[in-house]
Parts: structure tokens; C-alpha cells; sequence
């Protein structure tokens, strides 16, 4: 290796690395790009060389030894140029760019070299005088490219920054604007981001709260739960701040271009609203299901009065049985509607109250009170109760009238002569209680739906078959507050199994909760 080429290769060395270390610094291109130019002119020996550089809105130009006005009339003809070649081009005749031709005396040759940019809004070129025709040796056009490329790599890097930061403001815009709170965290639950309205609903201090950790700043054990649990955050989780408002808070990973996991977002929003109008509308139903139970109870007692006061013929008989049933029917109509205004989930106004319950007291108390209502059709009521099944903290009343709700159910739909078989037993961690007939059963698609508030199976075979369809909404909410599901099991024509599971965890058993205590 001759001493030139030797010298060169230093150059360059020491060039890339000069480059290599600013860029690590994250220096900006306004400094980094000066850099690369100078090293360049040095090694190629160019009297000038110049980058431009356009983006939608500006043209930047870098430049490093003779320039003029002249010189820098020509860069954006110079750009079109370069632009359309795939390759480093060196012109001898240069008379196409006008503004070059006063410098004949002091240019010989032009190199061109186009540089191939990620973001294709960007343009650039960086393009080199020399005042003499030369042939530049190879480790000269090495060191063009490698630096070229180092010069690509560095205004990429600015643009990205760029667009980042851009989208950031506009994230930040839009953030400032959302009345709702909104909290972003790291993976590591380090705070990045409040919004206005999470500064204010937590009475924080915006810069001394950026980069703390979430408990830190927001010392609320359920917020910092559900933030921590990520993907498997719970959707149904009521927040209510020290001002007394209600706000649903919800998790969402916030994900790289590329998909990655680079934190959580927290957004609260705000309930208090609609938790005001569903406590006015249980409030309602209860005021409306009150005053209309009342003067049914008086007509139910006159209807009966009537029988004291004097003989009443088979006809009159008659009629005094259909006002009671009807009476009766009203009755129950009240309190299923009642009950399904209570424990909609969409309201969840209801607060389970648990006390120490034996179910099996729960089974027979229904199966003897609902009899009568067997018997009418020559209904065969049976139960049956496993003796592992235990004592359990629950919702004695409600628990009941869902089971009063899947009985009564089961004798409707089934035919007379049919059977109805009440059992619990404990499955899978789990006492269930079910309701099993030989009545005229389910399609699997009706299955689908038949636990929606108001969904009735309509069939021939149910004509004159009265119902509210709300039982069945009922029960399914019951068990749900109890942290189990409703199920059916059913085949046309041969009848069904209504289930309600309840686990046998936490407050569900005696001991894990405390009885006679409210919960939402």
C-alpha cells in the first residue's frame, strides 16, 4: 500500500468515526451533515461540494468550499438531474446549468451522486466541483460512498425524529382536548404522558409527575391493579375519585410501528352521569312498582272478601279465579321487572347482600311453594339434593327467586303429565343448582339468545303461554353476581336443563367473606 492510499484510508478511518460518534451523540444534522462535507472535500480533494436536501416543507443546503451566489442558483438544477441518474454521474459539459457557466474557469468537472432516502417525501443529492479533471482513485470513491452513506443514515434518522416529534405534538393536541383522563406509562409503569384532564382529576403536578413510577404518582390500589394486569384488565371496574365523580377506567397497550409492547393507556371516562340516571331509574321502578303493588294487594283482598260476604255461584267462581290469577300474575310481573332494573349490568345499581345460606333450604322452600303450580297440570315436581353440597355465603333472596324463575319456567313450557327435577351438586369447584324437564325443549339457535332481557321462544306449542321474558335475564345476572354463569342444556322435543353455577371461592363461601355485608 503506497503512503497516499495509506494516508486516505486514515482519512477515511478517522472520518467515519468523527461521524459515527457525532451521530451517537444525536447531534442534529445541521451539525452532523457540515461534518461529513468537510471530511469529504478534504479526502476527494473537491474545490466544492454541496448537499441538498428537500422535504415538502423546505430545501436545505449544505456546503463546504467555494461557493457563490451563482454556485447556489444552480443546486435545485443540479437535484433534478441527480435525481433522475441511479448511479454517481461526473459531467465534463455543464453548460445545462446556466448559472455554472460564468465559472468555466473555475469548475473543470462535476460529480453527482443521488441518495436514496427512506421516507420518499425527501429528496437529496450531494454533488462536487473540482477545478480540474481528474479520475478519483478508489479509495477516494470509497470514502464518497461509505460517507454518502453515513450522510442517508443521518438524514433519515433527523426525519423520523422529525415526523415523531410531529406526531407526538399532534397526539399531545389531541389529548390536551379529550376532556376525558387519559395516563400513558412505560413498560416499566413509568409515567409519559397526562392530559389536562388527568392532571386536574388527580391534582398533580404536570412536570413532577413525568418519569415517576404510576403507584407513585396516582397512589390508587385498583387503578394500579388494572394498569399492571395490562391485557387481562378487567372491563367491568367502577373508579370514584375524591370529588365524588364515577368514571369506567379502561386499559389499552400502546404499540410501536412495529408492533411492539412500549406501554399501557389509561383512560377514565366519565359515568357519574349515567350511574346518576340508572340510580333515578332504580329509584323510579321501586317508587312505581311500590305504589302499583299496593292497590293490588287491596283489590286481591276484596276479590277474597267476596266469598265472606255471601254464596257465590260456579259462574262467579270462576270470575273471582281469573281476577286473582290475573292479580297474581300482575304481582309477579312487578317483580321481575323490578329485579331486572335492579341487576342489569348496564345499571349496576344492585349490591348483592350475602348472608349464610343453605341452598338446599333455598330448593325446597321453591319446589314446596311452586307444587301447587305443578299439580295444577299433573306436573311431577321432584328434587334432589347431594350431600356434599355445603352452606354458602350468598344472596339467600335473590338466589331464590332465580330459582323460583327457572322453576316456574320449567312447568310452563312443559306439557301436562310431563316431569320437573330440581337437584344441586357440586361440579367442578362449583354448586349448581339445575332445572331439568321433558318439555318441549330448544333449538340450539334460540339457545342463543334465550338469557336477553325480553327474548322469548316463540313456538305453536306456546300459545297462551304468558311471559314477560325477564326470568331468564334474571337469572342469568344473579349468577353473575355471584362470579358464575347461567347455561342450558336442551334438545327439541325432549325437554331441557337450566343450570346456575356458582363457584366455591372467595366470598361465595363462609368464612371467605364476611355475611350480612353488601358488595357491587
Amino acid at each position: 500500500m503506497g503512503l497516499q492510499q495509506k494516508s486516505n484510508t486514515n482519512q477515511l478511518s478517522s472520518a467515519m468515526l468523527e461521524v459515527t460518534q457525532a451521530m451517537a451523540a444525536n447531534l442534529s444534522i445541521d451539525e452532523v451533515l457540515p461534518l461529513i462535507l468537510n471530511h469529504l472535500i478534504e479526502i476527494t480533494e473537491a474545490t466544492l461540494i454541496r448537499l441538498v436536501l428537500t422535504r415538502p416543507t423546505e430545501t436545505i443546503t449544505f456546503a463546504a468550499g467555494l461557493t457563490n451566489e451563482h454556485i447556489a442558483q444552480a443546486d435545485l438544477a443540479i437535484l433534478d438531474y441527480g435525481l433522475q441518474q441511479n448511479n454517481a454521474v461526473h459531467i465534463k459539459d455543464f453548460s445545462q446549468f446556466e448559472s455554472l457557466n460564468s465559472l468555466t474557469q473555475q469548475l473543470k468537472l462535476i460529480t453527482i451522486i443521488p441518495l436514496t432516502l427512506h421516507h420518499p417525501e425527501q429528496k437529496a443529492i450531494i454533488w462536487l466541483g473540482f477545478s480540474q479533471e481528474v479520475s478519483l482513485s478508489d479509495d477516494k470513491i470509497t470514502a464518497l460512498n461509505v460517507l454518502s452513506l453515513q450522510a442517508i443514515i443521518a438524514i433519515n434518522q433527523d426525519y423520523s425524529q422529525l415526523l415523531a416529534e410531529i406526531q407526538r405534538e399532534h397526539h399531545l393536541a389531541l389529548l390536551a382536548n379529550d376532556v376525558e383522563p387519559i395516563v400513558i406509562v412505560d413498560k416499566r409503569y413509568h409515567i409519559q404522558v397526562l392530559n389536562p384532564a388527568a392532571i386536574s382529576l388527580f391534582n398533580l403536578d404536570h412536570d413532577n409527575a413525568l418519569g415517576k413510577h404510576f403507584d407513585q404518582v396516582i397512589p390508587d390500589e385498583q387503578l394500579s391493579k388494572m394498569i399492571k394486569a395490562g391485557y387481562d384488565a378487567p372491563h367491568d371496574i367502577e373508579f370514584t375519585a375524591n370529588n365524588g365523580m364515577t368514571f369506567s377506567p379502561h386499559v389499552s397497550p400502546v404499540l410501536s410501528s412495529d408492533g411492539d409492547l412500549r406501554g399501557w393507556l389509561l383512560v377514565l371516562r366519565d359515568v357519574t352521569r349515567f350511574k346518576n340516571l340508572s340510580e333515578n331509574m332504580s329509584n323510579f321502578l321501586h317508587t312505581v312498582s311500590h305504589d302499583i303493588r299496593s292497590p293490588m294487594t287491596a283489590a286481591k283482598g276484596y276479590v277474597d272478601m267476596l266469598r265472606m260476604i255471601g254464596d257465590v255461584n260456579e259462574r262467579q267462581e270462576q270470575f273471582i279465579n281469573k281476577i286473582l290469577a290475573s292479580i297474581n300474575d300482575m304481582t309477579n310481573l312487578v317483580e321481575k321487572v323490578l329485579d331486572a332494573g335492579r341487576l342489569d349490568p348496564e345499571m349496576d345499581v344492585y349490591e348483592i347482600r350475602r348472608e349464610t345460606t343453605d341452598p338446599s333450604a333455598i330448593i325446597q322452600k321453591v319446589v314446596s311453594t311452586l307444587s301447587n303450580a305443578a299439580e295444577q297440570k299433573k306436573i311431577a315436581l321432584t328434587y334432589e339434593v347431594s350431600p356434599q353440597v355445603p352452606i354458602m355465603n350468598i344472596d339467600e333472596l335473590m338466589t331464590e327467586r332465580a330459582l323460583m324463575n327457572l322453576v316456574e319456567h320449567a312447568i310452563k313450557y312443559t306439557p301436562e303429565g310431563g316431569k320437573v327435577h330440581v337437584a344441586a351438586r357440586i361440579e367442578d369447584d362449583m354448586l349448581v343448582m339445575s332445572v331439568s324437564d321433558n318439555g318441549y325443549g330448544i333449538s340450539p339457535e334460540d339457545q342463543k339468545r334465550l338469557f336477553e332481557r325480553g327474548e322469548r321462544v316463540r313456538r305453536k306449542e306456546h300459545k297462551g303461554i304468558r311471559g314477560s321474558g325477564l326470568g331468564l335475564f334474571i337469572v342469568r345476572n344473579v349468577a353473575r353476581k355471584h362470579g358464575g354463569f347461567a347455561s342450558v342444556e336442551s334438545e327439541v322435543g325432549r325437554g331441557s336443563t337450566f343450570s346456575i353455577s356458582i363457584p366455591l371461592v372467595g366470598e361465595n363461601l363462609v368464612g371467605g367473606g364476611h355475611s350480612s355485608t353488601s358488595s357491587r
